[in-house]
């Protein structure tokens, strides 16, 4: 075991060594900083990533299932679309009321809301506004983690009354500024006008902008069929519900309680008129991804270092060389092969460790710049540096051992005769 102040003293000589050849010493440890600024700076972006992605799906509820109605390729029509007037159809198709009831029978244990999604459009002071209706009950905004930030939310009266009141997404905030005027500039859906009462912010609502409204004022106003003209035909759609969430007690009944549902759904609707949403598998699929990326980008930083390493390693096998007639004279006056060992040893530890802790300094600059040019959150974790610094030092000693052993091994009598 070697003592602490001879340790101190290997460092500082090695320092010392170092400085008589600045230049030589700055390109050398070069290959280490960019090697470690390259792992700091992709090892940040990726855990920005991960959390953004853990963010933005956490928001649509891990415990969650969704299920959601869709118009399928090749709908199924009803009797009355045969009914002898041409270019009239009538196509029903998604979720109905005796899925819910179907779903909940077998799961007793989960929670359960719906939606009716609106295919009429949003309008502000006669200006549309890109934005989709849709009709919640009150505790639909509990599924997803929302948070009320002005006005107030959708209430049991406003459910049992058919209020006409709506709830915007907080992108649509910036259309009602100072937060008072929320009521003094209703918003209009179809050809009927609501008091907008509150702004909702949802995390999984992405960049989508949402209009909520009553679930029972949104079936008995709009009702369950659309119309939709085009190439002089009339198309009426009817579908009851828009979505089914469901919510289980705890992530790990998900994945069964999925399959179930699933299974459940695809029996009643073979036409494939639904999808299904499983934020717990999205999640972790991305991470999956997430790690493979992570890997391979680390990978590629470490070739830098791998690099810096051989640089070192060359460049102090020409040192010991160099220095051939100053080690005999050290071996001569009572060194010990041992102490050549450590001697060059901490040149080239204190070589990769300075490259190290400036590619860290580094890496904190350019994390943030990356992040601001590609969009992508950036955070450096403490893991990250100390891993980082670790490596860097490892590098210096693999790297250094071959010619410090080297340069241990030589006899002091020819290298006193070396010129």
């Amino acid at each position: 075991m070697i003592a602490p102040s001879r340790i101190a003293e290997f460092m500082s000589s090695g320092a010392r060594n170092l400085l008589r050849h600045k230049l030589r010493s700055l390109l050398t440890l070069l290959g280490v900083f960019f090697g470690v600024a390259a792992v700091i700076t992709m090892l940040g972006i990726g855990e920005g990533a991960q959390r953004s992605v853990l963010r933005e799906i956490s928001g649509l509820g891990l415990r969650n299932i969704i299920a959601e109605s869709i118009q399928p390729t090749k709908p199924v029509e009803t009797s009355s679309s045969q009914s002898g007037r041409r270019g009239l159809r009538l196509l029903t198709f998604g979720l109905t009321h005796r899925d819910v009831r179907q779903l909940q029978s077998l799961l007793p244990q989960a929670d359960s809301t719906i939606t009716h999604m609106l295919a009429a459009r949003v309008y502000l002071n006669s200006s549309r506004v890109d934005a989709r209706a849709m009709g919640v009950l009150p505790d639909y905004f509990s599924f997803f983690h929302a948070q009320v930030i002005a006005g107030r939310g959708l209430t049991e009266a406003d459910e049992e009354r058919a209020n006409r009141v709506a709830v915007v997404s907080e992108n649509l905030a910036h259309l009602y500024h100072p937060p008072g005027s929320l009521a003094a500039r209703p918003i209009r859906i179809g050809q009927v006008f609501y008091e907008v009462v509150g702004v909702v912010r949802q995390a999984a609502q992405g960049g989508d902008s949402r209009v909520f409204i009553p679930y029972r004022t949104a079936r008995t106003t709009y009702g369950t069929t659309s119309i939709r003209r085009e190439a002089g035909s009339v198309e009426f759609t009817k579908s009851e519900l828009g979505q089914i969430i469901l919510r289980l007690p705890s992530e790990e009944d998900v994945p069964a309680a999925a399959s179930l549902v699933r299974r459940n759904l695809e029996m009643n609707h073979p036409q494939g008129d639904f999808r299904m949403t499983v934020p717990l598998e999205i999640l972790s699929a991305k991470q999956r991804t997430q790690r493979i990326l992570n890997l391979v980008l680390i990978a590629i930083a470490a070739i830098s270092l791998v690099v810096g390493g051989i640089g070192i390693m060359n460049i102090m096998l020409a040192v010991v060389t160099e220095r051939i007639p100053e080690i005999g004279i050290r071996r001569a006056i009572g060194a010990t092969r041992q102490d050549i060992l450590y001697q060059f040893l901490a040149e080239t530890v204190t070589l990769s460790s300075i490259g190290g802790v400036l590619g860290c300094l580094c890496g904190f600059i350019l994390v943030p710049l990356a992040s601001r040019f590609t969009g992508w959150e950036g955070v450096i974790t403490p893991g990250a540096v100390i891993a980082s610094l670790a490596v860097s030092w490892l590098v210096g000693l693999v790297f250094g051992m071959a010619p410090a052993i080297r340069a241990s091994r030589m006899d002091p009598v020819e290298a006193l005769r070396y010129e």
